[in-house]
């Protein structure tokens, strides 16, 4: 039997994925994973919350443009 990358032994498909490609709940669980695992809380934290913040500025910013086009 072989392993295909015998460095990721254990790990989540998500936790090597693009914060941006996962869904809140997936980011959170990923973040969580990644502590349990050794990573730095305060780094995680940054991160997670960084991405959720450019999804919000997104969305706002979407939405003011929606509204200044029917204006």
């Amino acid at each position: 039997m072989t392993r295909a990358d015998p460095g990721t032994e254990g790990r989540h498909p998500e936790d090597d994925m693009p914060l941006a490609e996962l869904d809140a709940r997936a980011r959170a669980d990923a973040a969580l994973r990644r502590i349990r695992a050794g990573s730095d809380p305060s780094r995680e934290a940054f991160d997670l919350a960084n991405t959720m913040n450019d999804e919000a500025v997104g969305r706002l910013a979407g939405a003011v443009r929606r509204w200044l086009r029917r204006h």
